[in-house]
């Protein structure tokens, strides 16, 4: 079976940025990696004049330049859509499988097609406190109604994403949760005490200032806590306004802001902690805290949106209202003075990850979604080509 699966996709395979990329990366490789299924990425890339085509193992990656259109206009009628039809044209598949915002409007492509939706950009607006948030959250909600109503089948990553599309699509939803990279499966802890460490961007939606006043009071009584944050910052505003509260409040030398870093460094950092910790007050089914439990890490998670359906509260983590300083600290507090907890609730998180987010398990389920939609296809007639 041919396949066409369009998202995000690094320049460097090894260093994915965010965690659709990460998805794409390991979730692409596992398919090629299936002896009946021939997997062709396609990507957008910006400064690229001309497409390349070029081999990532058994996939191929067929990379176009990007658009400089607002997205919200050219995932409509834009240089990027007309760029991305042409090249599934040209490729044929049996099947195309998109990741990104562009796929929300290729409801009516023409040929069998499956959309995972990884976020709600009308969500994420506004958990970014992005610039007049109010006015384009209300715009990409409008898109995403109506392209969701012309959607047939889709996968749902985590059950709060299928509670907020059901009522919007007639789509057939398949539940598939992302894969994690090999790789965490295989990290041998090394733990250092009192190390907590948290990844993602430095942004409003991330928390990241949340992460740092609970580690102030986790200080009063564990003097040698430290916080690692792993991620490029989003929001440079936002990122001033981290630093002056860590300079503020003496906590510079208890803070280590690592930046973005690539997955061999990112495995030796989860060896490395003792909790991770996640507080975003948007996210859908995070990355971060998938590798996180893969290691065998204990994780402290927001109760909001996706989060709460990948810990067992209790048992492979704890989950706590990003708002609440006080709730995060005294979770920290209680995992990092526990090392049997940690090693209970860590050993959980692990095999609840290889059932859920082992790469193989994924892929298989995800070559069941292909073989399904292609025979509903059939079974209603095959659909004219793809529109270019």
């Amino acid at each position: 079976m041919k396949v066409a699966f369009f998202s995000r996709y690094p320049q460097d395979p090894s260093c994915p940025r965010g965690g659709v990329e990460s998805v794409a990366v390991v979730l692409a490789r596992a398919l090629a990696d299936l002896d009946d299924l021939d997997v062709h990425v396609i990507t957008f890339q910006r400064g690229l004049l001309h497409a390349r085509t070029e081999g990532d193992g058994p996939a191929t990656v067929h990379r176009l330049p990007g658009s400089a259109w607002p997205q919200i206009l050219d995932i409509i009628a834009g240089p990027g859509r007309k760029r991305l039809l042409r090249c599934v044209h040209e490729l044929q598949p049996d099947i195309l499988h998109t990741h990104e915002t562009h796929g929300l409007a290729l409801g009516r492509c023409g040929i069998p097609h499956v959309f995972t939706m990884h976020g709600f950009d009308h969500a994420n607006i506004l958990a970014d406190r992005a610039w007049l948030a109010g006015i384009r959250s209300r715009l990409w909600r409008r898109i995403e109604r109506h392209c969701l109503s012309y959607q047939r089948h889709m996968i749902s990553i985590t059950p709060y994403v299928r509670q907020t599309i059901e009522p919007l699509t007639g789509a057939r939803i398949f539940d598939i949760e992302n894969p994690v990279d090999r790789r965490f499966f295989d990290v041998r802890r090394r733990e250092e005490p009192d190390r907590i460490l948290s990844v993602g961007w430095i942004s409003a939606r991330k928390n990241t200032l949340g992460s740092v006043k609970a580690l102030k009071g986790v200080l009063d009584a564990r003097r040698e806590a430290i916080l690692v944050v792993a991620g490029a910052v989003a929001d440079e505003d936002y990122a001033r306004c981290v630093r002056q509260y860590t300079e503020e409040n003496g906590l510079s030398d208890r803070i280590e802001f690592v930046g973005h870093v690539a997955q061999e460094e990112l495995t030796c950092q989860l060896a490395r902690a003792s909790v991770f910790l996640l507080p975003s007050r948007q996210e859908n089914s995070p990355m971060a805290i998938a590798e996180a439990m893969a290691t065998g890490m204990p994780v402290i998670a927001a109760n909001r949106c996706g989060m709460p359906y990948m810990l067992d509260e209790g048992k492979s983590g704890f989950l706590i209202d990003p708002e609440d300083t006080a709730q995060i600290t005294d979770r920290l507090l209680r995992l990092l003075a526990d090392q049997d907890l940690r090693v209970r609730m860590g050993r959980e998180a692990r095999r609840q990850a290889i059932q859920r987010f082992h790469p193989i398990n994924v892929a298989r389920k995800t070559r069941d979604v292909y073989r399904a939609v292609v025979a509903s296809c059939s079974a209603m007639g095959r659909p004219g080509p793809v529109p270019s």
